[in-house]
């Protein structure tokens, strides 16, 4: 399930554009009655806030909606019956805003409701449009019961209101307003059955009727538990009618599996999965008659040109073709995957002993509180404060593998298994303070005045560890070296190495004299943080001496280049700590080594177990602390907390000392983290690094810096000074390929960027299309599972360390990039690395787990990387921390190209997004942040808001409002009470 936002106005068209006109063949019946007729089923109502509806007195449920409703609803947020106005009335007009440079500004737009689309996994997509007619019937109404359970599971748990000053009571309502949508086939042409769900912004609260908004808050932090309910329970519904079973399939960007019918090929859910549009297909001809007619490929500019030639060239064909008509293609489409008889292949789906079917009952509450404990695990791992929601989605998730006899029972078992989870997690949001009156609360119990589901917790693993952390990084008695002497710069440069500035030499200083025993240096990006680093290690290895420093970072990559940057031993920290817990069965064995050669005579097999025992040795002393050694951490914005406190534990207790490096405004780990920040805002005093000193551009130095400390208005400078591109995402994705291929032609280092893999996989297939074009590529290659061909002369890049593959001196890792030289017959490939030299054999197995294209790059993987010129993807979807890592790793230009009609969905959008204006959508990236605050920060935080005076106010008001509602109808009672006794007693009896 996906959401969009649907502002005033908007999205009517579209959901009404594709409905088939059955005015002669009558109201519809089911899914027969579409076959034939050109367009999609009318949209129907849906939701039990439709009993509030028509001066009371309801809309049926099922019911048909007309365009008129549909306009009443989304643009002007009337009753869609009686036109009545539904709580108040949108603006009719706005006051023009302007920008600080005087420029007009949109007005802030009024969200009309919220698509809800509820889309059914590929497997089940393509089963639905190979069957016969009978079972793609009885999978259309699993979707659609499924899509049902779903919305009455939110009404009950998840849609809310809210009341009172500042929105300060959630309160619940009498349902939801809405209207389905079903749709057979993607904006590609592919089977992708779906349904948009519009929810209408306006709800009637359950205390007072009256209608005021929906709490969006409450609705995005349910979306991606209603999501997997409702795949839970389409494959639950599915394998009660046809009997499937379903099998978890790992991704090659997602940890989490994802589950698909039992049957369906990956090859052909590949096959049915488009993603180029008809736009795209009459853009891609234009290229061609171009090429053929000037003898060269267009420009990315030229290409946008054809591109809207192409968008115009489309537009008006309007029409929709029939689901028959569908039907007849896709299993022409089909066959070679699945023989003539498509509809026998969906029959032959069904298993033989088909999964049971459980109920709630069915599971023992000691293994729903393992299940917990498996939940809360992998949530705590990433995430180092969680609420509810995510346990109950994570639960859920975990749940997949399991079939339910009905949706109460998978909803009891989810709701009991996260509410162990979070039983056995440390709330973090203190509780309310006061009493609070019965109309404020819950059946449950629970206050109004907070959110459901939304209290945060963290582990008591997590908050043990952050603060020791905070203890070490307070105490000292570490080990020190005294305050190195100013060197000769000629010495220095003679020597190779970089003269400090007066910045980076006195934050050398303040580390190697502190004494403490967990130290930081806190740097913005360029700002010369390895060359510190440096300067570090060489008065540190002046009182300690040689190898008394050791480097590590979060990933290997990183590693080797600290390892270069600042030369010394270098690891990865999961390494580092896997190795440094196995150091007492290493002290076993080289025991046992010294027993047996001291019983052993000169040999042949004692040579050897010599050499065993020296390489045991050697391990030993690589991964062991001694006193007066320092630790250095690169990256630690990046290192997961666990993994830091281990190290600085395990230096704490060798008396060693550890120095963090960072920068807390760049990227946060994959695991839970927020530990680098929490002790940079706790020790006010950190040695801190600001002299940018990478960018060739003086005022870039100052634009990078008040991007990093989140000021929206360093937007205007990047468009004053042609740093920014902008429109739609294709174009946008033709121009950073053409900015960069510019760069590498004229001899530059340039990445391409962005911060969702999607992006750099649409880059990475744009520019191996061109080489391939080109000659620089062979066409044929290697098809990962992903569907992507890898072929000789492509860049790859290796995304899994592998020790066991050599490459010269070094070894496989993560983030290496590498140029493919061969191709074996079985799927393996040699490569050498990209910067020339080392050669490595990768086995087939591995191509296809752990290759990709490697011709763009995520933010991930961008961070510590210095290049001449970077060209960053940008979208509403981005948020500070990765545009401020993209937009600062050119020494010479960092341009933006912000796409301006982000879809969040495109599969299953249906119309053509508004262009928004990019200095707004480049603001509103800044103004967001994505980072990880800590529990310990997080705990600060709540307990601060919930004392905050505004709030106290807000809950006072909402307090006395409920009293005086109490006392006007405790005074209506009485009045009514006393008309009764004085009719009573009334000549005329009770009849006056």
């Amino acid at each position: 399930m996906s959401i969009r936002r649907m502002t005033l106005g908007a999205g009517y068209r579209y959901l009404m554009s594709s409905v088939a006109r059955m005015d002669q063949a009558g109201p519809a019946a089911g899914l027969q009655a579409y076959y034939a007729a050109e367009g999609t089923p009318p949209g129907r109502f849906l939701g039990a806030g439709l009993a509030g509806l028509n001066n009371g007195q309801g809309v049926q449920a099922g019911s048909v909606v007309t365009e008129e409703h549909l306009w009443r609803m989304l643009g002007v947020l009337q009753d869609p019956v009686t036109g009545e106005q539904l709580g108040q009335a949108p603006p009719a007009h706005r006051t023009q805003a302007v920008d600080h440079l005087g420029r007009p500004k949109r007005p802030p737009q009024t969200v009309a409701g919220f698509d809800l689309t509820f889309s059914a996994p590929k497997s089940v997509s393509v089963a639905w449009a190979l069957a016969d007619d009978p079972t793609r019937a009885r999978i259309y109404a699993a979707h659609r019961r499924a899509l049902e359970a779903v919305i009455a599971y939110g009404e009950s748990q998840v849609f809310a209101t809210r009341m009172g000053k500042g929105g300060v009571v959630q309160e619940d309502i009498r349902g939801i307003i809405a209207t389905a949508f079903d749709h057979w086939d993607s904006r590609a042409g592919d089977p992708q059955l779906h349904t948009h769900v519009v929810v209408l912004n306006r709800v009637q609260a359950v205390t007072d009727g009256a209608w005021r908004t929906l709490d969006s808050k409450a609705l995005y932090r349910a979306a991606v538990g209603m999501s997997e309910l409702y795949n839970g329970v389409l494959a639950d519904g599915l394998t009660a009618e046809l009997g499937w079973g379903w099998t978890p399939e790992q991704r090659r960007r997602s940890a989490e599996p994802k589950w698909e019918v039992d049957g369906v090929s990956q090859e052909l859910r590949e096959h049915f999965s488009q993603r180029s549009s008809a736009i795209e297909a009459a853009k891609d001809d234009l290229v061609a008659a171009f090429a053929a007619a000037h003898g060269r490929q267009p420009t990315a500019r030229e290409v946008i040109q054809m591109r809207q030639q192409a968008t115009l060239a489309t537009r008006g064909d309007k029409h929709v073709r029939p689901l028959r008509e569908l039907i007849t293609e896709w299993k022409d489409r089909a066959r070679p995957f699945v023989g003539a008889d498509p509809e026998s292949w969906v029959g032959n789906l069904a298993k033989r002993t088909p999964p049971r079917l459980v109920a709630a009952a069915d599971l023992d509450d000691g293994l729903l509180r393992d299940l917990a404990t498996v939940v809360l695990t992998k949530v705590a791992d990433k995430r180092a404060t969680f609420t509810r929601a995510n346990l109950l989605a994570e639960t859920l998730r975990e749940l997949h593998g399991v079939r339910f006899a009905t949706t109460a029972d998978r909803v009891a078992v989810a709701e009991k298994t996260a509410t162990y989870a979070a039983g056995r997690a440390v709330m973090l949001t203190p509780p309310e303070v006061g009493l609070v009156p019965d109309a404020l609360q819950r059946p449950d119990g629970s206050s109004k005045f907070r959110a459901r589901n939304s209290e945060l917790y963290a582990t008591q693993e997590l908050l043990d560890a952050e603060a020791r952390l905070l203890d070490a990084a307070a105490v000292t008695g570490a080990p020190t070296a005294p305050t190195p002497a100013e060197p000769d710069p000629a010495e220095v440069v003679a020597a190779g190495r970089k003269v400090l500035s007066a910045e980076q030499a006195a934050a050398v200083s303040a580390v190697v004299t502190s004494g403490r025993r967990l130290d930081l240096i806190v740097g913005a990006a360029g700002t010369g943080k390895s060359t510190t680093m440096a300067g570090v290690r060489a008065a540190w290895e002046v009182a300690h001496g040689a190898g008394s420093v050791i480097g590590l970072a979060p990933s290997a990559a990183a590693a080797e280049v600290l390892a270069d940057a600042v030369g010394v031993p270098t690891e990865n920290t999961a390494k580092w700590i896997t190795e440094h817990r196995r150091l007492p069965e290493r002290r076993q064995e080289i025991e046992s080594y010294a027993a047996r050669l001291a019983r052993a005579y000169p040999s042949q097999a004692t040579r050897e177990l010599q050499k065993q025992a020296a390489a045991s040795s050697a391990a030993y002393d690589r991964f062991s602390l001694r006193p007066g050694q320092l630790v250095i951490v690169d990256e630690a914005s990046m290192a997961a907390t666990m993994d830091l406190d281990y190290i600085t534990s395990a230096a704490a207790r060798a008396r060693a000392k550890v120095l963090l490096v960072g920068d807390w405004a760049q990227l946060s780990p994959v695991q839970a983290g927020g530990a680098f920040k929490l002790l940079v805002d706790t020790r006010l005093d950190a040695p801190a690094l600001h002299d940018v000193r990478r960018f060739r551009n003086e005022w870039e130095r100052a634009a990078s810096l008040k991007l990093r400390a989140g000021r929206p208005s360093v937007a205007a400078a990047y468009v004053q000074h042609g740093r920014v591109e902008s429109g739609g995402r294709e174009d946008m994705i033709d121009l950073i390929f053409d900015g960069w291929l510019t760069d590498v032609r004229a001899g530059r280092a340039s990445l391409m960027l962005a911060a969702d893999a999607e992006t750099v996989a649409d880059l990475n297939a744009r520019a191996r299309a061109h080489r391939v074009e080109v000659g620089e590529v062979a066409p044929e290659g290697v098809r990962l599972v992903d569907g992507v061909t890898v072929g000789v002369g492509d860049v790859v890049v290796t995304r899994h360390n592998h020790r066991a593959l050599v490459a010269g001196r070094g070894w496989v890792k993560n983030g290496d990039d590498w140029i493919v030289q061969a191709l074996g017959a079985d799927g393996s490939m040699r490569v050498r690395r990209a910067g020339g030299g080392a050669v490595a054999q990768l086995p087939a197995a591995y191509v296809q787990a752990h290759v990709e294209l490697g011709y763009a790059s995520t933010a991930h993987r961008a961070q510590g990387r210095t290049v001449d010129t970077a060209h960053a993807y940008v979208s509403a979807a981005t948020v500070r921390e990765p545009l401020y890592v993209m937009a600062t790793r050119g020494r010479e230009s960092n341009r933006l190209y912000v796409d301006t009609t982000y879809n969040p969905d495109v599969a299953t959008s249906h119309e053509d997004i508004n262009e928004a204006d990019p200095v707004e959508i480049l603001e509103g990236v800044i103004r967001t942040s994505g980072a990880e605050l800590s529990a310990t920060a997080t705990r600060r935080a709540e307990e601060e808001a919930i004392q905050a005076e505004w709030r106290r106010l807000a809950q006072g008001g909402a307090v006395l409002q409920v009293d005086r509602r109490r006392r006007i109808n405790a005074d209506s009672r009485a009045e009514e009470a006393r008309l009764q006794h004085d009719r009573s007693r009334s000549p005329g009896g009770p009849s006056l």
